[in-house]
């Protein structure tokens, strides 16, 4: 029987990072069996792309023990480092692998530039990392016109309007690749490094962004490729 329930007493890592003191965790040795969760994915074959978001890949739901396993564990945590000291409850919203495996020259614009998860303030990202370093950790960014490190309802609509102006002026469309380090639009202010059986959490109103490693080749194999776990928990 797999086993896919969460290390009772993994290494906790605590930061608070950017301009605006973003609150992220980082765990190692987050799950109990890493390989059995890799077994799980299989050979990538159930993996399907999601026409609804912008993710640069395929996706596969996870077990949902795995999903309880972080709400039930890491609530506490949720309440004292994250600032949720009232919360009553953790849900997953979705927990899903993940291969990055889209090559460079498919992207749409929007996947070539930082982006935040949801303007919700209640809602945290969790990505659990099954693959070596080389094949890229997660990315924080200041966009650099207004220094904004995270997007809040109150700045969602003059920011939006913003970046698209600025996205249209670049004309990315025309040199389409995966965003890893500054640019013109962004500077890049934090890295959490890629580690098997690793995860950061962080919150989903973040400007982050994969640091996803095209020269790889981006296997849809999940045993090869980038593959990850991606939950968004929702506290209140």
């Amino acid at each position: 029987m797999l086993d896919f329930t969460l290390n009772d007493h993994p290494s906790l890592t605590k930061l608070m990072i950017g301009k605006e003191n973003i609150p992220v965790l980082i765990i190692d040795g987050f799950a109990n069996k890493a390989d059995d969760l890799i077994s799980c994915a299989g050979d990538g074959s159930l993996f399907r792309a999601d026409q609804q978001n912008f993710y640069p890949g395929k996706r596969f739901l996870a077990p949902a023990i795995y999903s309880e396993e972080i709400c039930k564990k890491y609530l506490p945590l949720f309440k004292s480092y994250f600032g949720f000291d009232n919360a009553t409850s953790a849900k997953a919203l979705m927990s899903a692998f993940a291969v990055s495996d889209r090559a460079p020259e498919h992207l749409k614009p929007i996947q070539m530039l930082p982006h935040f998860d949801t303007a919700n303030i209640n809602q945290l990202a969790v990505v659990h990392y099954l693959c070596e370093p080389e094949h890229g950790g997660t990315s924080f960014y200041r966009h650099r016109a207004s220094a904004f490190e995270s997007i809040t309802a109150a700045r969602l609509v003059n920011y939006g309007q913003q970046l698209k102006k600025e996205a249209i002026a670049q004309q990315l469309h025309k040199n389409p690749c995966y965003v890893n380090s500054d640019n013109s639009l962004f500077e890049q202010f934090y890295s959490v490094a890629a580690r098997m059986n690793r995860a950061v959490i962080y919150p989903s109103m973040a400007l982050h962004s994969g640091d996803i490693n095209p020269i790889l080749g981006l296997s849809s194999d999940p045993k090869i490729g980038r593959l990850t776990i991606g939950s968004f928990i929702y506290v209140e």
